[in-house]
């Protein structure tokens, strides 16, 4: 936006990004007297701007005039500020040009990735038929070879008799065996690999490919917590696996132990993959540390109560069977959600009210500046100290944060831990019924129940509910709704890939089955090449760069899936 002004006074630039949520409006500028000034303004979110002016011999100030507009990207803006007297004054706010939508990008590349699917389908299935009818040959070739020692039959009793035993040798190929793997899970765990490969990329620079400053909900958002969920599901499988093979549960707890410390380990080398090593700032929350957490907590507790029969086909207390078994789990697993609810609203933080949830900051005119995350940021900094927590948590640019804050940190895995109980929920309804109509009507059963929850507490809005939408706390609307979001498509998927058997799962499935191994390629080989480069920050370079990198890494799995490689802690 270009400021042109005509008066001899300087003027003073106030803004309000409407992301910023009870902040004040903050000095952006001076345009001097008689000056033009150009300035680059968000256009992500909506802007409060207000022009004033000093009062002479006061130290205080006046509005000129103000307005509120969401700008657009790439837009030409013109602010004439004029003034005949000192009553009357005019601010004519003005577009020069007409900027493309800017995600009109998205459109493209997308319409770009259906074409290349389709060409890449075409292919298959060419290389399919070329390798059918190579086979359809050699085989009429053996066979002729075979008569020939006999006497040769005709020309049409040897297409009769090439097609019998060539529908004879494949019949056992197409003949369908019940697979005890439940593949749409697979698809759903490379599905969010995928989309956190895509964000972690950049997304192409959009917001809503990124996380929020403080409350709400974006897709970056979810990946996460689905991992956390598929997580619970799987470990039903895991657990079943082992019972009937008769493993004691010491070495159930063994196997368990090791691999929550293999998980939290490969987090902390993660953490340290941007530089030299500073072990007095070593970041000790991440990702995969909050994984394992998640995962040592459930399955503690799964281990206590499992027992032999609960892979049974036990017929009392039928249409909730997949609830009774786990009951113990759920007393427990709630007592856990109890408490995160205690330590967040009574839990008493010096110089922060009680049960305060905010970015700190900016927010609410300062009055919590150094309260960011309430009793969630003051555990993490008392037990783990400032310096071992991130230091550029997102409300920092916009809420101008003045300590560290670790979306990870320790009061939110209480959360994490019970999504994680709520996902070996999901798993218990296809270990108990074997039917599919019991199974979908049970997982959306439980979407509705845990989203309308989330809802609720967060009274379908973004900043106005008891407990709002927010990654940064993992606060228990957003488990609840991201659980919803698990659940349903769970299901979607399992009508898609295991009832009706339209969709193979196809290239997500390939990345689900080796989803370790492209975490740590993807967080190890960032700044790589292929994989990183110098490029203009423009929507559509960033967004090709994106799906590039995503191609690369599910070349990557499908390679693997195809030489049958696959590692799992």
């Amino acid at each position: 936006m270009t400021f042109n002004s005509s008066v001899t006074f300087d003027i003073h630039i106030y803004t309000h990004n409407h992301e910023c949520w009870k902040c004040e409006l903050i000095y952006l500028d001076t345009i001097p007297g008689t000056s033009t000034k150009t300035i680059v303004l968000n256009t992500t979110y909506g802007t409060d701007i207000e022009l004033r002016r000093d009062i002479v011999g006061q130290n205080l100030q006046s509005k000129l005039c103000g307005f509120t507009e969401k700008f657009r990207e790439n837009g030409d803006y013109w602010l004439f500020y004029n003034q005949s007297n000192y009553d009357s004054a005019s601010c004519d706010f003005s577009l020069a040009n007409d900027p493309m939508i800017a995600e009109m990008p998205i459109l493209y590349v997308g319409i770009g990735v259906v074409v290349l699917w389709i060409i890449v389908k075409a292919i298959s299935y060419c290389y399919k038929i070329r390798v059918r009818d190579e086979s359809i040959y050699e085989l009429d070739h053996t066979h002729d070879e075979r008569r020939d020692r006999k006497n040769p039959p005709a020309t049409n009793d040897i297409a009769m008799t090439v097609t019998t035993e060539s529908s004879t040798k494949e019949e056992p190929i197409n003949t369908h065996k019940k697979s005890q793997r439940l593949h749409s899970l697979d698809t759903f765990r490379g599905l969010s690999l995928v989309i956190m490969i895509f964000v972690n990329y950049g997304g192409g620079g959009y917001w809503f490919f990124d996380h929020p400053p403080w409350n709400g909900l974006t897709i970056a958002d979810l990946v996460f917590p689905w991992f956390v969920f598929i997580m619970g599901t799987s470990m039903n499988y895991s657990f079943k696996s082992m019972l009937k093979r008769g493993k004691s549960r010491g070495m159930m707890f063994w196997k368990v132990l090791k691999r929550t410390c293999l998980l939290f380990a490969f987090g902390i080398v993660l953490n340290t993959n941007w530089g030299p090593v500073d072990l007095n700032h070593l970041r000790i929350p991440g990702v995969l540390q909050r994984l394992s957490l998640s995962y040592f907590g459930v399955a503690f507790v799964r281990l206590l109560f499992a027992k032999h029969k609960d892979i049974g086909k036990n017929k009392s207390w039928f249409w909730i069977r997949d609830v009774v078994v786990i009951l113990p789990d759920w007393i427990i697993s709630l007592g856990i959600l109890a408490t995160h609810l205690a330590l967040t609203f009574v839990l008493h933080v010096p110089g922060c009210p009680t049960g305060y949830i905010g970015p700190g900051g900016l927010h609410e005119g300062k009055l919590h500046e150094y309260c960011t995350g309430g009793a969630a940021g003051y555990i993490d900094r008392l037990v783990l100290g400032e310096n071992h927590l991130y230091s550029n948590p997102t409300p920092k640019a916009i809420y101008q944060t003045k300590v560290s804050y670790d979306p990870e940190g320790i009061l939110g895995t209480l959360t994490s831990i019970f999504l994680c109980f709520l996902g070996l929920q999901a798993g218990r309804i296809f270990v108990c019924y074997e039917g599919h109509a019991g199974r979908l009507i049970r997982l959306l059963f439980w979407s509705l129940v845990t989203g309308a929850i989330g809802a609720a507490l967060c009274n379908f809005s973004k900043n106005d509910g008891i407990i709002p939408l927010n990654k940064n706390l993992w606060s228990v609307s957003f488990i609840m709704v991201t659980a919803c979001f698990g659940f349903f498509l769970l299901g979607l998927l399992y009508v898609f890939v295991d009832v009706l058997k339209v969709w193979n799962g196809a290239p997500f499935i390939f990345a689900g089955m080796n989803p370790l191994v492209l975490f740590l390629c993807h967080d190890i080989f960032y700044r790589c090449f292929p994989i990183n480069w110098q490029i203009d920050p423009v929507h559509w370079k960033l967004l090709i760069k994106a799906v590039w990198d995503v191609i690369i890494y599910l070349t990557l799995a499908f390679v693997l899936y195809c030489k049958k490689v696959f590692i799992a802690l």
